[in-house]
């Protein structure tokens, strides 16, 4: 029982440390829909480095902003991996999730691919030298990215939520 409070005690403790990222979508019941070519601007939770030869799994980033109309619920984090490639840090975004105040939680696929102020696929300004034998992703600094196919970030059922709810209602029937 334990072990099953960490695990999620764990990823909601680093939910709650991201910030609000977006205004309210009018279609949340149903979740939220990001088309193709939608960019949004996300920050790495703890700075990384990442050497030539090396693939990063599951390099968490929170989202921060976007530069379309799409929106994203607050508290979002975006699983990635990175890796360095023709000199250039790519990063490729597999998945999405996302909790609301309200104990919603939001999960879904999501195929983006960080994108560099020249707008070509992958960064460069994070190498350490010419060759991109390293790169450096640092905390506070925004970091654009593309998505190359339709997201849906589909509302779960937060089980947790639910028995707190039939708690609280247990609760209040006793009293």
């Amino acid at each position: 029982m334990k072990r099953q409070l960490l695990s999620v005690a764990l990823p909601a403790a680093l939910l709650g440390a991201c910030l609000p990222a977006f205004a309210d979508n009018t279609e949340v019941s149903q979740g939220y829909k990001l088309p193709e070519n939608t960019i949004l601007t996300v920050q790495v939770l703890v700075d990384r480095t990442i050497a030539q030869g090396e693939t990063v799994s599951h390099l968490l980033l929170k989202a921060t902003g976007t530069e379309t109309e799409a929106s994203l619920p607050e508290r979002c984090l975006m699983s990635a991996d990175a890796t360095i490639n023709n000199k250039r840090l790519e990063i490729n975004v597999t998945r999405a999730l996302c909790v609301q105040p309200d104990g919603h939680i939001y999960d879904g696929a999501m195929q983006a691919n960080a994108l560099a102020s020249d707008s070509k696929l992958g960064l460069t300004k994070v190498c350490t030298d010419g060759s991109c034998s390293s790169a450096e992703l640092v905390t506070g600094q925004d970091y654009r990215l593309k998505l190359t196919a339709d997201a849906n970030i589909a509302l779960v059922i937060n089980y947790s939520e639910q028995v707190n709810i039939q708690r609280r209602q247990h609760q209040d029937a006793a009293e």
